[in-house]
């Protein structure tokens, strides 16, 4: 694929955020297996199922564009859950772990809000389809949201307390 044209370069984008979208599913099915805090293993849960719905989302942009949904791969993505297993292998502490795996959550939003940011961004350079921008928009929402939420969890009772044990 070349990348010479606005439309290229947003085709290209929109790849990469299907693969992530589609391995982070599978993350967040991991983390929510894994936490131990409720709110955590409740939010990994609600979000697993909302990105499901991101990949349905893409695969309609994709038919909206008439072109073929198919992935890009993006090694960011695959860090991700390269970093969950070292913190499985190397964490021994359950409230260290949960610490981690909320990290790790919030890191995996941010990447998937930079990816919208910068679709939408092409979108609008592009003069593209309103439903497309909508379903963008609405996935982009749904991360910023459970960005807010995992940044509520870290600063709950269990991660205090897990602070306040290594001061």
């Amino acid at each position: 694929m070349t990348l010479d044209t606005p439309e290229e370069l947003f085709e290209y984008e929109l790849r990469g955020i299907y693969y992530g979208e589609r391995r982070l599913r599978d993350l967040l099915d991991e983390l929510q297996t894994s936490a131990t805090d409720s709110d955590l293993v409740d939010g990994f849960a609600d979000h697993r199922d909302e990105t499901a719905q991101h990949v349905e989302r893409l695969e309609r942009v994709f038919g909206l564009l008439d072109i073929d949904a198919h992935e890009r791969t993006v090694p960011t993505f695959d860090a991700l859950r390269e970093e969950k297993r070292e913190i499985d292998s190397e964490g021994n502490d359950v409230a260290v772990q949960n610490a981690l795996y909320n990290h790790l959550g919030r890191k995996a939003e941010r990447l998937e809000l930079t990816a919208y940011e910068g679709l939408l961004e092409i979108a609008d350079a592009i003069d593209a389809d309103s439903e497309v921008v909508d379903l963008l928009e609405e996935n982009r929402d749904e991360d910023s949201d459970a960005l807010d939420e995992l940044e509520s969890v870290s600063e709950g009772a269990e991660f205090e307390s897990f602070v306040d044990k290594l001061l």
